[in-house]
Order: C-alpha cells, then structure tokens, then sequence
C-alpha cells in the first residue's frame, strides 16, 4: 500500500507572494492579525514578510499599522510610469545613503512647476525630519530645489527668478541677484560632483543636502538629498560630509540609474 502524500510546505517565495496578493486585493489598508487569517500564515511571518516587502517599497506601512500595496509593484507591470521607475530604481540608494550617513534620505525630480519628492526613507533618530514623500516645494526653498536650477537653461532660470520669489522663512533667498550668485558658485563645479546645501530656508531648524543623478547625456535625471536638523546636519557641524556624499554618489548613482529610462 502507497504512502499517502504529505503536503510540502510553502517556500518562503510563495509566503512572500501570498501576503502580497492578500494586500493587493484588500479594500484599503490591511493589518497583520487580518493577513495572517487570509493567508493562513502565522503572525510572525506575516510581519517579518511585510518588513522585506516594505523595504523594497512594495507595500506601504500606515501610522495604525496597517499596510496597502506600495509604488514600487508599478515596477512588476510592463506599463510602470516613468516616476514609478525612478523611484524605485533608486530607492536601494536611498537606503545605502540612510545606513551611511544616518540621516533621512529622499529623491525628488523636476516637474516643470514645482521639486515633487517621489520616496523617502527615514533616519532611526529620534529627533528626524518629517516625511517629504509627495511633497511639492518651490525650487528656492530647498537644496534640491536649488541644485536642480543650477542645470537649467538660462531662459527658464530668468523666467523663475522674474517671478516674485515666495519666502518660507528668514533665511529663505527672494531676490534674484542673490540666486543668480548662488546658481553661479553651483554651476562652476563638474556637473557629476555638484552639492547644494540649504540652511532653513523651508523649515526653521531643518537642513538639507543634495546631489544629482544624471544620465549618459549629462541631463539631470533626479535629484537624491538627506535632511536633518540643523545642529547633526550642516557644513559646520559634518565638515567632511559634503565630500563623502558626493563620493558616494558618484559612484552609486551609475549603476542605480542604469538602463534605457536614464538614456543608458
């Protein structure tokens, strides 16, 4: 008589996919108590599971503790958006970037009107910056903002700064002489080894720092930046920060910002 046949156990691939129909297909955000029931998988693993998956973007944790599919599943579908790519090619950047230099991390790319940051990861400091994912800023305002100026043609840059520029705080530049001298010091770097820093100029207490990617014709592509507070994040305080994350950049953005999208 032939043994009857025992059932084999999901590999951790299958667990893995498992959880991510069950999210997809909820209405809304899902917890874990509710995905284990769906899945019939144990808690733990469904909670360890969501922590990869969140990682690679592929859901998207909720202050309750619930979790909805995430951006970056846009990149598992032959029709993803442009933005959706970018984000989630270089979102293994942004987390190198937080694991190094123990700040927050975001990338943000020009959308003709106004900086939109596409993700962000956040620091494991108590003290941190909040969440900018979404976010839409006046280019003036923040150091992305102003890097991403520094590749414009000189036609745009003089219809921007002929606008009246909008003040966010008492360090933010208004008048246009004054941001045509900074775009000036910008531009007399090599394009790949351009930093922009802003000092408050959004946010009282907040500093930024940000770096280009750009692709093999030299076009600005995206724009990646860490954020801090003022005293753990500025010239003065991280005096050699600047130079590292440049290098690092330099080095990264390459190969994250590899392929066709990026003019590869």
């Amino acid at each position: 008589m032939s043994k009857p046949e025992v059932a084999s156990r999901p590999t951790s691939v299958e667990r893995t996919f498992r959880i991510l129909q069950a999210v997809v297909a909820a209405d809304g955000g899902v917890g874990v108590r509710e995905l284990a029931r769906r899945t019939g998988l144990a808690r733990s693993t469904v909670s360890r599971l969501l922590g990869v998956l969140e990682t690679l973007g592929m859901v998207e944790r909720h202050p309750d503790g619930s979790v909805s599919a995430g951006t970056a599943l846009a990149t598992l579908q032959p029709r993803s958006t442009p933005h959706a790519l970018v984000q989630d090619r270089l979102r293994p950047l942004l987390i190198e970037l937080t694991q190094t230099f123990g700040e927050g991390a975001a990338v943000s790319i020009d959308d003709g009107d106004k900086l939109v940051y596409l993700a962000q990861v956040s620091s494991e400091h108590a003290v941190s910056v909040p969440d900018v994912e979404g976010g839409r800023n006046y280019f003036h305002h923040v150091a992305a903002g102003w890097l991403t100026m520094s590749y414009w043609s000189s036609e745009r840059l003089a219809s921007y700064l002929d606008d009246s520029l909008e003040s966010a705080t008492d360090f933010t530049i208004t008048n246009a002489g004054e941001a045509i001298e900074r775009i000036n010091d910008l531009r007399s770097t090599e394009p790949r080894r351009r930093i922009a820093w802003a000092n408050q100029e959004l946010e009282i207490g907040v500093n930024g720092l940000a770096g280009p990617v750009l692709d093999d014709a030299g076009d600005l592509v995206a724009t990646i930046s860490l954020f801090g507070p003022t005293y753990r994040l500025s010239p003065e305080a991280t005096p050699n920060l600047g130079a590292e994350f440049t290098e690092l950049l330099v080095e990264r953005s390459a190969a994250f910002a590899g392929g066709p999208l990026f003019g590869g």
